[in-house]
């Protein structure tokens, strides 16, 4: 059954004509055929456009239709209410035959997929089963192949033995013949000589018996007598030098221990009033900050899991970024930047404890780059000393934290003395293990044959003193590039201020103790590598009397028979190395 509408009326005059369609169901009354045109087109002749809308008239009210009879208004009615059972009507017989088409649709595809998969399996077991049966073809004649070249290779073996067998039969038998022909004639000849050798041997013999035994009495008492004088007089001699040695070692250690603590003494008052410090002053200080951060700091942070995990996150992010640097400045920058305004210093600031255990880390790590990187490569110092630099001018605290870390790596080098038989708080050592650990040494890696028989780990040995050298040498090179670049905005720690320089070679050249170990000819070296030209330009003159002391250390000694580095065969190439590098200096300052 299909229905009309009637369409609304349209503003233009030419379409207002248009013929107007029947109601199929009376709504409207019919109208003539004359009221409407002929043809729906427009007429061409009649056509016109209005200049604006508000020209366009406003259709005509559409008066209402008048129902006449009561058929017709029935008749609406009915029509009307037919229409609303249409669009309400609710049809079971269409939801079935749609419901049936989806179900066949889809059992039709779950039938073509379970078709596809056992055409998939079909096919992939038959390719499965073709590539056996060619493996085991090849396998098959591969054997065959392998067994006739094992039977060639044995008939040839077997025929290569039996000539050999053969030939060596042949020669035997020949050399059998000749041997016995010879060793005839080499019998007779031999009985005859062996007989004129014996009575020549038995004469001579008896000769020499005779001869030896007087030479080796009047030899044996000779020598009782010389052995016995010679022992007395090395052994008076040794005595004799022994106790002179050590009584002038005795007397130049007293002598130098009260001149240094009348010195000290003397200049106690000045040093207060200029804030100077000794060289056991600045190791105590080091060493009272290093246990501060390791008690108040590291162990608390340690122990409460929240903290341990945000300072290992931070943590984790300095090591790759050090690892990275170059000798690029928008690298350095970039780093350092990143280091101090995301690591160190982000907009939400860390607590103090936190803080500070950050600083230590980021010591760490600088001075572990230091002894890897520096010590295969020296100029990877420079980016790393001037990472350091920026990061001690900004971070508060840090040169505290850094000096502190760096006398824990290196010993008392960096400041420099000799590491006193107590610790900062007076305390006694408990062993010489300690000691040794607080003067820098580190041990050397484990191995698998560093377990006992009872399966404990044995503690590894200490390095070596070549791998201390290196190492503390690849660390004291960044320190000495860091003294050298000046200061930008304000004035440095006094631990990382280009006069620190002249204090280390004073105090290094002033304690016969530490110049007499290979490792202070090693750090001269490199520090006059670094700073030895730079150093002229700045002292000038006064710098050269410290190269001229340094050069006689090296050539002719600062006492009788002991030099800068001592006799060892590390010390030795090191004062060599001191030696080239005074010489390089003045050479190029001429």
């Amino acid at each position: 059954m299909r229905f009309s509408v009637p369409r609304s009326l349209s503003p233009s005059p030419v379409r207002r004509q248009q013929r107007r369609s029947k109601s199929t169901f009376g709504l409207v009354e019919d109208s003539d055929e004359s009221d409407f045109s002929e043809s729906d087109g427009v007429d061409s002749d009649d056509s016109f456009c209005y200049g604006s809308e508000s020209e366009v008239p406003k259709p005509p009210i559409k008066p209402r239709v008048k129902i006449k009879t009561t058929a017709e208004q029935r008749h609406i009615e009915d029509t009307v209410a037919a229409i609303r059972l249409r669009t309400r009507h609710h049809d079971p017989y269409e939801e079935w035959e749609k419901q049936t088409r989806k179900d066949a649709f889809r059992t039709a595809r779950k039938q073509q997929t379970a078709i596809q998969l056992q055409i998939h399996d079909e096919l992939d077991k038959a390719r499965s089963e073709e590539a056996r049966r060619l493996a085991a073809l090849h396998a098959r004649q591969m054997a065959e192949v392998q067994a006739q070249l094992t039977t060639l290779k044995l008939q040839q073996q077997k025929e290569e033995d039996k000539l050999r067998q053969g030939w060596q039969a042949r020669d035997k038998l020949l050399w059998q013949r000749i041997d016995s022909v010879i060793k005839l004639e080499e019998d007779k000849v031999r009985a005859r000589l062996e007989a004129e050798r014996k009575v020549r041997e038995q004469e001579e013999r008896k000769r020499q018996e005779e001869e030896m035994q007087r030479r080796q009495l009047e030899e044996k008492r000779r020598k009782e007598e010389e052995d016995k004088r010679k022992a007395q007089e090395d052994a008076e001699r040794q005595r004799m030098e022994e106790a002179k040695r050590k009584e002038d070692e005795e007397k130049q250690r007293i002598q130098d221990e009260k001149e240094k603590t009348d010195r000290l003494a003397a200049e106690g008052e000045f040093r207060k009033a200029a804030g100077l410090t000794t060289a056991q002053e600045d190791w105590r200080n080091a060493r009272s900050i290093r246990m501060a951060l390791k008690t108040n700091t590291m162990v608390p942070i340690k122990s409460v899991k929240a903290n341990k995990s945000a300072w290992g996150e931070q943590r984790r992010k300095i090591t790759p970024k050090i690892g990275q640097l170059t000798n690029d400045p928008r690298a350095i920058r970039e780093i350092t930047d990143f280091i101090h305004d995301q690591i160190i210093m982000p907009p939400q600031r860390h607590p103090p404890m936190l803080y500070t255990g950050l600083l230590s880390s980021l010591a760490k790590i600088i001075l572990m780059q230091a002894e890897t990187e520096v010590t295969a490569e020296k100029k990877s110092a420079i980016p790393l000393a001037q990472v350091t630099f920026t990061l001690l001018d900004r971070l508060e605290t840090f040169p505290d934290i850094f000096f502190a870390k760096l006398v824990q790596r290196c010993g008392a080098w960096p400041i420099p003395c000799a590491v006193p038989n107590a610790d900062y708080d007076g305390r006694p050592w408990t062993d010489d293990t300690e000691r040794t650990k607080v003067m820098g040494y580190r041990r050397s890696a484990l191995k698998n044959d560093d377990i006992n028989d009872d399966g404990v780990r044995k503690p590894a040995p200490f390095e070596t003193i070549v791998e201390y050298m290196n190492r503390i040498s690849g660390i004291m090179r960044v320190y000495f590039h860091i003294l050298k670049i000046p200061p930008q905005s304000r004035p440095m720690h006094p631990m990382f201020q280009l006069p620190r320089c002249w204090t280390w070679f004073a105090r290094i050249l002033g304690d016969r103790t530490l110049l007499e170990s290979p490792v202070a000819a090693q750090l001269i070296y490199t520090a006059l590598d670094v700073l030895g030209s730079h150093a002229l330009e700045v002292w000038g003159h006064q710098w050269v009397k410290m190269l001229e002391l340094i050069y006689a250390g090296v050539t002719v000694g600062f006492a009788e028979g002991r030099f800068i580095g001592g006799t060892t065969a590390a010390g030795t190439s090191a004062r060599t190395r001191v030696q080239i590098e005074v010489e390089r200096i003045m050479t190029s300052a001429r």
